[in-house]
């Protein structure tokens, strides 16, 4: 298999705190009054994301808890998707290059781990 189960396990690991670092990132922007006030939503949205991930992934992935995967994939996949769609619409290239190989390692970790859950259960 291209990843191994105990890398598909820190990728989504690493994800949590790429969540929680842009969470603290917006948040700061936001109360510096850089950025406008319409996205003052995102920086607690991104925190709270970033610790049910990275928590989720930290310790409901070190048993076989398939529950984790639904949780995790619940937290990261629709917001890498509408910030995918809205920085394509902004034309941020690097940011669109980098959320579109974050779902695809994302997307092929849950398969992974769902797989091997899956098969540990026969």
């Amino acid at each position: 298999m291209f990843l191994s189960v105990a890398a598909s396990k820190w990728i989504l690991i690493v994800v949590g705190i790429i969540f929680l670092v842009s969470g603290l990132i917006v948040t700061s922007l936001h109360l510096a009054k850089v950025i406008p006030a319409g996205y003052n939503w995102q920086g607690p949205s991104f925190l709270v994301l970033g610790i049910v991930g990275f928590f989720t992934a930290y310790f409901g992935l070190r048993a076989v808890r398939p529950w984790a995967l639904i949780v995790l994939a619940i937290a990261y996949l629709p917001w890498t998707v509408i910030g995918l769609i809205g920085d394509t619409r902004q034309g941020f290239w690097p940011l669109v290059i980098g959320e579109t190989a974050g779902l695809i390692m994302v997307l092929l970790a849950l398969a992974v781990l769902w797989k091997h859950y899956g098969m540990s259960k026969q």
